[in-house]
């Protein structure tokens, strides 16, 4: 809002005379009445013990200041001249002035006491049943339609998503402090700080919803169509931001001030439609903006005047080819890809989305659109965008984080599903053995004489986002040198391998022998992994990955990732504890008695167990138990093979997969420790060898398993035990077996 117009303080306009003297003496009774009560104490005393402070008498103060302001002669003295002709007689938009006078009480309540979110909210409840009564639709509180109750439930969402950056701003004032002593010192900093920051959450709350929701669609759809509804906006933010100002004023100076403001706020509103691009200019760097989130370049300038509608930007890369995407416009949050819907005047217009963007040159042009013209593009503005991208985004093909890449606390996560009776949960993922580390390590974009100059990855043990501490163990370094290596292809950009090394390639191809004409020994990147499998206990726990690059200025970057290693044994033992492995094993002996209806269970003994990663480190949940399951199954030998089931409910399907572990190998990272202990894996239902009884089982087993009476045939128990972790290059699994000759020792039938 404009403040420094040069005829600011010149009361010489009769018109202005008209307001001040109109607004002077709403306030010289309100003054007259404080003057009174400061010569009578104990009056005023009484007075504040009769009359204490609530909330009715608080809207019944803003009332009695703002809502007959203006009236009807006042409100044309008021408003320039070109709103007067725009609006046309007061009885077609009476409504609109009663709205203006809610704006005015809606900033006054607002601003004089100290802000909360939840207390904007009360006083934004109070506005909207302001406006509905204005428009013809009063609401009765404490008892909402359905459809007010929605409007109500708009309104306040967009209240938050208005609030959040102010709240975000001032958090980011708390967490990062430097510089702040000296900005207050030098004066940079003084008792004006916050007056836009303020204003600026009414601008983000001023959108087409809120306005439908304030209004109620039936009065939405019916203003709306009016040729002056675009004044409307721009007149309920002045008047918005002046009772904002009266609500701070601490004499009749201040008010005359706020007044001043008011009155060229309104004329602001009919300045002609201006197309105007600021910055930035140069070489820009882009920054985070976690909000949206992505790495962004800001664009200001000016898109305001006569008849706003909307504005457009574009960017190209060579002034020819122009794009209208990858911009998000204000409010942010939420912000939008499409356009600008409210005007600027020398602030952010949008911010440009470079994530996926190359490092580079960059043009970029504004379009404004007006209710009866559009300008031509304004620019182009011509900058660098210089792209400094180092994260971690991945390991071993996981990119699911579940939180934004620069959360120094995302984690990895792991979706382990539903299973028998173990209920489906997003976890933190673990991996071991060899490991791929994914992610981007680039600087570059305005000029050659800032580019990578190497990459380093370390790790680290514990949960780490200090770059600058002690304890790391470097694993991998690649450094760049030659012409060679400065090609695009190896450019380690977006979701790229890092761990890499310098492998052979041809540089200049012909179709003939030899083929190739010029080759470099170290001239291409080639994907790898880090054996992680080293160290104590092969390196198991919760580490931190850091990836540091530094640039050719000397320069350096960081970022850490938590991730945990898991490169513990699985242990797995299977045995038949009724006959040693490979002798006889006669039916007869657990068909006690013969009879079909019944089972003949033979235990299934073993050890199915995964270490925790971290033995010291409670609760030993998941991701620190990682163990996932075990299956045991029976193969006859040149027959099928088939699953044994690990539990059978009394209704429902068999389970085939054992969800917890059973034993203990007796051993902490293959060194001796525990007593070991054996348990019952399953039961083996002999009848599944018979062919008599084989489908009374409540699972099927299929032709051929089964031994006629009198038969013997080896089957073999086979054991497999599983965890959660992603081993590409190794062995996320154990095997057992026990052999067995099983006869069918049962009488003929």
């Amino acid at each position: 809002m404009a403040t420094s117009h040069p005829e600011a303080s010149d009361p010489s306009s009769p018109e202005f005379q008209i307001v001040l003297k109109a607004l002077v003496d709403i306030y010289r009774p309100i003054l007259e009445e404080d003057l009174k009560r400061a010569g009578d104490l104990d009056a005023l005393g009484e007075e504040a013990r009769q009359a204490p402070p609530d909330c009715e008498a608080e809207l019944a103060a803003a009332q009695r200041l703002l809502g007959g302001f203006p009236d009807d002669e006042v409100v044309f003295a008021l408003l320039p001249p070109q709103a007067r002709e725009l609006l046309g007689p007061i009885e077609r938009w009476r409504w609109l002035l009663l709205h203006i006078r809610c704006c005015m009480i809606f900033g006054w309540l607002v601003c004089r006491r100290p802000r909360t979110f939840r207390l904007s909210a009360y006083y934004l409840y109070r506005y909207w049943l302001c406006v509905r009564q204005a428009v013809g639709t009063p609401v009765t509180p404490g008892h909402l339609t359905e459809l007010e109750r929605r409007d109500l439930d708009i309104l306040v969402a967009a209240l938050a998503k208005a609030y959040r950056p102010f709240v975000s701003d001032q958090l980011a004032s708390i967490d990062f402090t430097a510089g702040l002593a000296d900005a207050v010192a030098d004066g940079q900093i003084d008792c004006d700080e916050g007056e836009e920051e303020a204003a600026a959450v009414f601008e983000r709350l001023m959108t087409v919803d809120t306005t439908r929701a304030l209004l109620g669609e039936k009065a939405f759809d019916a203003h709306s169509r009016e040729p002056w509804f675009w004044f409307y906006q721009c007149w309920c933010m002045c008047a918005t931001r002046f009772g904002c100002c009266l609500a701070r004023a601490k004499n009749l100076i201040d008010v005359y001030r706020c007044l001043v403001r008011y009155w060229f706020c309104l004329r602001d509103c009919f300045r002609p439609l201006t197309c105007e691009l600021s910055g930035p200019q140069g070489c820009i760097a882009e920054v985070v903006n976690p909000a949206i989130p992505a790495l962004v370049v800001p664009i200001h300038g000016t898109a305001a005047g006569l008849g706003f509608v909307r504005y457009v930007l574009e960017w190209s890369t060579d002034n020819i080819v122009w794009h209208a995407a990858n911009f998000v416009y204000p409010p942010v949050p939420p912000g939008n890809t499409v356009q600008g819907n409210s005007p600027v005047t020398g602030g952010l217009l949008a911010y440009l989305d470079s994530t996926l963007l190359n490092a580079g040159t960059y043009f970029v042009r504004l379009t404004v659109y007006g209710a009866n013209q559009t300008l031509p593009p304004c620019g182009p503005i011509i900058f660098g965008v210089f792209k400094k991208d180092v994260r971690i985004l991945g390991v071993d093909g996981n990119f699911t984080l579940d939180s934004t890449p620069f959360d120094p606390a995302a984690r990895f996560i792991d979706h382990v599903p539903a299973l028998c009776t173990r209920a489906a949960g997003d976890f933190e993922a673990s991996f071991g053995t060899c490991l791929q580390i994914w992610g981007a390590a680039f600087v570059g974009g305005c000029d050659d004489s800032q580019k990578i100059k190497r990459y380093t990855l370390d790790y680290k043990p514990g949960y780490v986002t200090d770059c600058a501490t002690a304890g790391w163990s470097n694993f991998w370094t690649v450094e760049f040198s030659t012409a060679a290596q400065y090609r695009d292809i190896n450019m380690r950009t977006d979701t790229s391998v890092l761990t890499a090394n310098w492998v052979p390639d041809c540089l200049v191809q012909v179709p003939f022998p030899p083929y190739c004409l010029l080759s470099d020994p170290q001239a291409l990147l080639s994907p790898s992994s880090w054996s992680s499998n080293v160290g104590g206990c092969q390196l198991s726990g919760l580490y931190t990955l850091r990836l540091v690059l530094e640039d050719t200025l000397g320069n350096s970057y960081c970022d850490t990732q938590r991730v945990w290693i898991d490169n513990k044994p699985i242990t797995a033992l299977v045995q038949i504890n009724a006959v040693p492995k490979c002798a006889d094993l006669f039916v007869s002996q657990f068909a006690l008695p013969p009879d079909c209806s019944v089972p003949w269970p033979l235990p299934v003994s073993g050890i199915a167990y995964d270490e925790y990663i971290d033995d010291t480190l409670l609760p030993l949940t998941r991701p620190n138990d990682n163990f996932d399951y075990y299956v045991v199954s029976v193969e006859k030998q040149g027959g099928p093979t088939i699953s044994i089931p690990i539990s059978i409910p009394l209704s429902g399907p068999p389970c085939f997969h054992g969800t917890s572990r059973v034993g203990d190998p007796g051993t902490r990272c293959g060194v001796p420790t525990v007593p070991t202990v054996i348990g019952t894996l399953t039961q083996f239902d002999l009848r599944a060898v018979d062919p008599t009884c084989r489908t009374s089982l409540p699972y099927p087993v299929p032709p051929g398993f089964a031994l006629e009476r009198g038969e013997c045939c080896v089957y073999i128990f086979h054991l497999t035990v599983y965890d959660r972790t992603a081993r590409p290059c190794g062995v996320s699994h154990a095997t057992a077996d026990w052999p067995v000759k099983i006869c069918n020792d049962l009488p003929p039938v």
